[in-house]
């Protein structure tokens, strides 16, 4: 139910866990300048923290109805996206070599690799709302 931050180099625990959570933390990103990280649980919440300090900034952002499983921070830091799973919503993966994957493995569109940035990792997971469909009939594409 913690938070925890690892030195890449040499394998160790940096500080204290970050305590807050009560429920499976599910997701951790760091904002693009590196001050504040974010966080989110099963238990339908998510946390944000001083990177620094390990401090929790506020209360717990309350909204969802269910575990939110994925969350990150905007290109300039100002806005945390969250999403959570619903049994109406159709999850769809950014893959390694840019393919978007939908439901049934359909491809849906590819994103150049100088586009990927805002997408924050490859195997990056959104979530479109249950009857929303991506009209690709007049898109220009080739074969995969």
């Amino acid at each position: 139910f913690t938070v925890r931050l690892w030195d890449v180099a040499t394998g160790l625990p940096l500080g204290e866990p970050f305590q807050g959570h009560t429920s499976s933390v599910l997701s951790v990103s760091f904002s693009p300048d590196g001050t504040c990280i974010v966080s989110s649980s099963s238990n339908s919440t998510v946390r944000l923290w001083d990177a620094a300090t390990g401090m929790q900034l506020g209360e717990p952002f309350r909204g969802h109805t269910s575990s939110v499983e994925s969350v990150s921070f905007s290109h300039d830091g100002t806005r945390i996206g969250a999403s959570h799973h619903n049994l109406n919503s159709t999850t769809v993966l950014l893959k390694n070599d840019g393919w978007t994957v939908g439901a049934n493995r359909r491809l849906l569109f590819w994103v150049p690799p100088a586009s990927r940035q805002p997408f924050y990792s490859p195997q990056t997971l959104f979530v479109m709302p249950s009857g929303l469909d991506i009209d690709l009939s007049r898109m220009a594409h080739g074969e995969h």
